[in-house]
C-alpha cells in the first residue's frame, strides 16, 4: 500500500499573501520526501484562492521534480475541459514523463464549480462530453506520438509532437476522478484507476469502488485495475484528545469553505447535465442542516492518534481491498507548524503500519 499526501493549496492563514503561503506550501511538499511518503497529488483549481490556488499544477510538479529524487509526484487531476488543445497537455505530460519516468502519476478530472467554467466561458453542461473526448485524445496521442483529431469540441491537424512520449498510459495505468456513480464509470471505460476523496461513510464508497471495479473488468477483460486512491482530510497528534479537538475545528472550517466554493447546497445541480448526481447531496445538506453535515464531514475523515488512524485505514482495506491513502494536511489555515509536526507523525507511525498492512 503506497501511502501519500493530496494538496488543496487553500490559502485562509490570516494576513499571509498568497505568495507565503504557496511558498510554505511547497516546502511541506518537499517535506514530504524526507519523512518518507510514497507520492504526492497535486490539484488544479483557480479564481479562489480561499478554496484552492493551483492554475498550473504540471509547472508545480516541474518545480518539485527538480528538487526531490524519489517521491512520485502526481496531477490530481487536470481538470480537462478546462483546456482548449489536448495537444498542449500532451506535449507537457510527455516533457515530465522523460524527465521523471516512473515517478510521474498521470491523473484526469472533470472538475464541478461553476465560477470555475463560468470564468472559462466553457459551458458547465459540456463537461462530460469535453472530458471522455479529451481524454481518449490524450491517450491516443501519449500511446502513438501523433496528435490528429476532430471532435465536436476539438480539432487538430495531423502533426507529431515532440519530444515524442516514451510510452502510453493505457497499459501503465493513470488515475481518474471519480466522485459520482458516472465519473466511475466514465473512469473504468478509459481504463483509469478510481481516485476519489472521502465526503461518506466508507460504505457508499465500498459501493463506489465495486461498480468501478465491475465495469472496469468488462471493458478491459484480463487487465487488473491498479489500487483506488483514496484522499481524506486529516491530522495526526499523540495526544487523542488535541487530535480530536484541532480535527473538529478546521475540518469543519474546510468543509463549509467547500459548500461555498461548489455551491454544494444549491439548487443548480439537478438542472445541470451531467451533474444530476449532486442533487441528492445538495438536498440533504438542506434538510439536515449546515452543522450536521459537518459533523458527518469530520467523522468520515481519518485522523486521530497514529494507533486511530491506522486503525481507520484498516478498516477500509479490510472491506474495500488494497488501497492507496492520499492524505490532506494542510488545509482550512491549519498552522504550518502543525501541518509539519502532523506530517512527520504520519510519515514516522502511520505510512510504514499501513505498508505493512499491505503485505
Amino acid at each position: 500500500m503506497e501511502v501519500g499526501l493530496q494538496f488543496i493549496f487553500q490559502n485562509t492563514h490570516p494576513g499571509m499573501s498568497d505568495a507565503e503561503m504557496m511558498r510554505k506550501e511547497t516546502d511541506i511538499a518537499l517535506y514530504a520526501e524526507t519523512v518518507g511518503m510514497d507520492f504526492l497529488l497535486l490539484p488544479e483549481h483557480h479564481f479562489d484562492p480561499n478554496y484552492s490556488m493551483m492554475p498550473d499544477n504540471l509547472q508545480w510538479l516541474s518545480y518539485l521534480a527538480g528538487k526531490t529524487t524519489r517521491i512520485k509526484l502526481g496531477t490530481g487531476a487536470i481538470i480537462l475541459p478546462w483546456h482548449q488543445n489536448p495537444t498542449r497537455l500532451a506535449e507537457k505530460i510527455a516533457m515530465l514523463q522523460i524527465l521523471l519516468g516512473d515517478r510521474f502519476l498521470l491523473g484526469f478530472g472533470r472538475g464541478l464549480a461553476r465560477e470555475e467554467y463560468r470564468a472559462f466561458g466553457v459551458e458547465m453542461s459540456s463537461s462530460r462530453e469535453r472530458f471522455d473526448q479529451a481524454a481518449e485524445i490524450i491517450l491516443d496521442i501519449l500511446d502513438t506520438g501523433i496528435a490528429e483529431y476532430e471532435t465536436p469540441y476539438f480539432k487538430q491537424s495531423r502533426t507529431t509532437i515532440t519530444p515524442k512520449p516514451e510510452h502510453g498510459y493505457r497499459d501503465r495505468g493513470f488515475l481518474s476522478v471519480a466522485m459520482t456513480p458516472e465519473s466511475g464509470i466514465a473512469a473504468a471505460n478509459l481504463g483509469g484507476t478510481m481516485m476519489s476523496f472521502v465526503q461518506l461513510p466508507w460504505e457508499q464508497h465500498h459501493a463506489a469502488v465495486e461498480a468501478w471495479r465491475q465495469r472496469f473488468a468488462q471493458v478491459h477483460p484480463g487487465k487488473t485495475p491498479g489500487a483506488p486512491v483514496f484522499s481524506d482530510f486529516t491530522f495526526c497528534h499523540e495526544d487523542a484528545e488535541v487530535a480530536e479537538k484541532v480535527a473538529r475545528e478546521y475540518l469543519s472550517k474546510y468543509y463549509l469553505s467547500v459548500i461555498r466554493h461548489y455551491d454544494f447546497d444549491g439548487s443548480h445541480w439537478g438542472e445541470t447535465k451531467g451533474y444530476q448526481a449532486y442533487q441528492a447531496g445538495a438536498s440533504a445538506i438542506k434538510e439536515i442542516g449546515l452543522e450536521a453535515a459537518c459533523e458527518g464531514f469530520v467523522q468520515s475523515q481519518a485522523w486521530g492518534t497514529p494507533a486511530q488512524i491506522i486503525e481507520k485505514w484498516t478498516r477500509r482495506a479490510e472491506k474495500t481491498g488494497e488501497l492507496r491513502p492520499a492524505m490532506a494536511v494542510s488545509y482550512a489555515g491549519l498552522p504550518f507548524d502543525m501541518v509539519r509536526s502532523s506530517l512527520q507523525l504520519i510519515g514516522e507511525k502511520v505510512a510504514p503500519a499501513l505498508r505493512k498492512l499491505a503485505a
